[in-house]
């Protein structure tokens, strides 16, 4: 079963609120609650236990099913307006093989619980990005600036429009290169290593061979 969808419970209870006109502070009036946590219930960045979703049903009138019903059932889609706050920017490590240090990450599907990829804009910091993995594959497009990817030991340049696909077990990192910070967008599938592709499996040279040779068969059809 999907773990419930936070997302979904915290504008379930703000909008209970609001359409009684309580304040958090007024609710918390009614509760031993907080008004820090209320505010982070409603903004999906913590899971309640079932005691604390009764006294908060309680307080806003209404029955708990009111808000929980069909939590574990996934969304059809997730939108996220530009300029959307909803989503908190921070900067945190990427995967569980690696932190990108300064890097600030905004994720875009976050009220998915359990989605199978993790999209997200990346501001790259122009410190050296740190090496990082994980099970899967990876698609990072760059929208602003230029991008220094570190990936196994190859370093590949990127300008703006251009992208990569990699297979994200090889250790890889991004790097904000010139004046201004850049910012990509990067969207993260995990897959069984048996679904990578096998010529991701191989060494950086034996990778530039088997490129080298895919590009020349190409040339010889054209």
């Amino acid at each position: 079963m999907p773990p419930p969808n936070l997302a979904v419970l915290g504008r379930r209870v703000r909008e209970a609120r609001l359409a009684r006109r309580l304040t958090l502070e007024a609710v918390v009036a009614r509760t031993d609650f907080t008004v820090s946590w209320l505010s982070k219930l409603e903004n999906g960045q913590l899971s309640p236990s079932l005691e604390g979703l009764v006294r908060l049903a309680d307080a806003l009138g209404c029955g708990v099913e009111t808000l929980v019903v069909g939590l574990s059932e996934p969304p059809n889609h997730v939108i996220h307006r530009n300029g959307d706050s909803s989503a908190a920017t921070a900067s945190r490590p990427a995967s569980r093989n690696g932190a990108s240090k300064g890097h600030h990450r905004k994720p875009l599907a976050e009220a998915w619980r359990g989605s199978a990829m993790q999209p997200e804009r990346i501001r790259l910091s122009r410190k050296n990005g740190q090496a990082e993995s994980d099970d899967g594959q990876r698609f990072v497009l760059v929208l602003e600036g230029r991008v220094l990817v570190t990936y196994g030991e190859e370093q590949i340049l990127l300008e703006q429009g251009d992208s990569i696909y990699l297979n994200a077990a090889i250790p890889h990192g991004l790097t904000s290169l010139g004046k201004t910070e850049a910012e990509v967008l990067s969207v993260t599938c995990s897959l069984p290593l048996s679904s990578t592709p096998a010529v991701n499996s191989l060494k950086p040279a034996a990778r530039r061979a088997a490129a080298a040779k895919t590009r020349g068969r190409a040339s010889d059809r054209t």
